[in-house]
């Protein structure tokens, strides 16, 4: 499976989910490392810019789209259906799923939907899966915003 993800280029290298485990997310609490990716180039890039903070004025850093394979493995898939209906403005309900996945260290993968588009799903991944190491990066490039996307 390839997957995609959008990090600022000091970061490009980094997969170890150190950010999630430092902020938290919304499919993680503070203190647990997860690793997020998304099925599509164009929803990495929407997942960045709707968590991001206009103040550091994100698309005048450097950003790298970073290309990763991620080898065949049983995941968890939670479908739309599976959630409750408002699950989008319950953080501390997606945390709670998504720490119970990291504790289990059953399976590498957690497929989830995504808030910003919840057809379209992301992919989180447990740095401490023993199957983590297996993951490489394909290829890691430069990545330009179009300026219209966020305009001050």
């Amino acid at each position: 499976m390839i997957v995609y993800r959008i990090a600022n280029s000091i970061y490009r290298n980094d997969l170890s989910g150190s950010g999630s485990a430092k902020y938290g997310g919304r499919w993680n609490s503070k203190g647990h490392a997860m690793l997020y990716t998304s099925e599509h180039i164009s929803l990495a890039v929407l997942e960045l810019v709707v968590n991001f903070n206009q103040a550091d004025s994100p698309l005048r850093q450097h950003y790298h789209l970073i290309e990763i394979i991620i080898p065949d493995t049983d995941y968890i898939e939670l479908r739309l259906s599976e959630l409750k209906k408002d699950w989008i403005e319950d953080m501390h309900y997606s945390q709670y799923i998504g720490d119970e996945f990291l504790a289990s260290n059953a399976n590498l993968i957690l497929k989830v939907p995504s808030a910003v588009v919840p057809e379209e799903q992301n992919i989180l991944m447990n740095p401490s899966h023993q199957d983590f190491k297996k993951i490489k990066i394909q290829e890691s490039k430069i990545y330009q915003f179009d300026g219209r996307l966020i305009r001050s």
